[in-house]
């Protein structure tokens, strides 16, 4: 058996926390609880001592605590929804998934619960009503909440995908991994999301020039492959084979520790990119720069919270307390 040693993976960027993490993790708490989206009393212990409130908190350190508090309820139902497909048979079977999600854009895009609905889909309804009041009530052109529901529908497209490299056994190519990533992850989700809450108005064009797209697309990196060295006792209990160290080990002939060290030093190349691309970034005009200034800056929050918030949570405990044997 193979004992790996994990890396400790470095960022550059100083930690902050807002002031109504507390707060606002008690209310996602609540929230669960109010949709029973946890019905048994362990796993629901579980998912409070994770601190999902907390990584919020890290993720967005000046927002108010309404703002907050909608942010996090989002990243909860993503939480339990992630957790719900790794428990069940529904992620190797790419049919039943892709009803599963069927259901959930149906909501999303505007049609009303009923009777047979699982607790997921009420407890998304509500999301959606939020965000809706929350669009309106701030003046907010619909194509945010349109765009926000099509980056929705893209993740969904790409857990089939997932779903089908787990059902056939397939472990993906290193470049269609690596581009299938980002928006597995659900990041994009949570940026759509982050622009909505943050009133931050980045016009396509700005969004999309090539260096502000490749400084998104590195943050997003580092994040999920973070994620994968640091969920990969978890992932490797599942047999899950979308995941980065799976990947490498499986395309380059390399162990497994081979493939984490591989992992941490792309990991490390990226997070250097992000730095130097934000050191050189094109001016856009005075508004438009300290538009993109605050998106960049929640970016770097973003990275830093997440990791942080990996090595405190109990999420990821079991692989960062011992070496994993495989």
């Amino acid at each position: 058996m193979e004992s790996i040693v994990f890396p400790e993976l470095d960022c550059p960027f100083p930690r902050v926390v807002n002031v109504h993490a507390d707060a606002v993790h008690r209310g996602s708490v609540d929230w669960v609880r109010r949709f029973q989206l946890i019905p048994k009393e362990q796993n629901f212990r579980l998912f409070d001592a994770i601190g999902i409130g907390w990584l919020v908190a890290r993720t967005h350190p000046d927002s108010p605590l309404d703002d907050l508090q909608l942010i996090s309820d989002w990243h909860a139902w993503l939480f339990i929804l992630d957790d719900v497909r790794d428990d069940s048979e529904v992620n190797r079977d790419p049919e039943a998934l892709s009803n599963m999600d069927n259901r959930f854009l149906d909501i999303l895009e505007g049609k009303n619960p009923n009777k047979w609905d699982i607790p997921l889909v009420l407890a998304l309804n509500e999301l959606r009503s939020r965000l809706s009041e929350y669009v309106k009530a701030r003046k907010l052109s619909g194509v945010w909440l349109r765009r926000f529901i099509r980056t929705i529908k893209d993740t969904f497209e790409v857990s089939l995908w997932e779903a089908d490299n787990r059902a056939r056994e397939v472990t993906p190519g290193i470049e269609s991994y690596l581009r299938m990533r980002r928006l597995a992850g659900g990041l994009s989700i949570i940026t759509e999301l982050t622009e909505i809450i943050e009133g931050i108005h980045l016009p396509h064009e700005v969004r999309e020039h090539p260096t502000v797209r490749r400084l998104t697309d590195a943050s997003d990196n580092v994040i999920c492959w973070a994620n994968d060295i640091l969920s990969l006792d978890k992932e490797l209990e599942h047999d899950e084979v979308n995941n980065l160290i799976v990947v490498l080990s499986v395309t380059e002939d390399f162990t497994m520790q081979q493939a984490v060290d591989r992992a941490a030093e792309m990991y490390e190349a990226e997070m250097d990119l992000f730095v130097d691309l934000e050191q050189n970034l094109p001016s856009f005009g005075l508004a438009l720069d300290s538009a993109l200034e605050r998106y960049i800056s929640l970016l770097r929050a973003r990275i830093r919270g997440v990791i942080d918030w990996s090595y405190e949570s109990v999420r990821y405990r079991a692989t960062l307390e011992s070496d994993v044997k495989i």
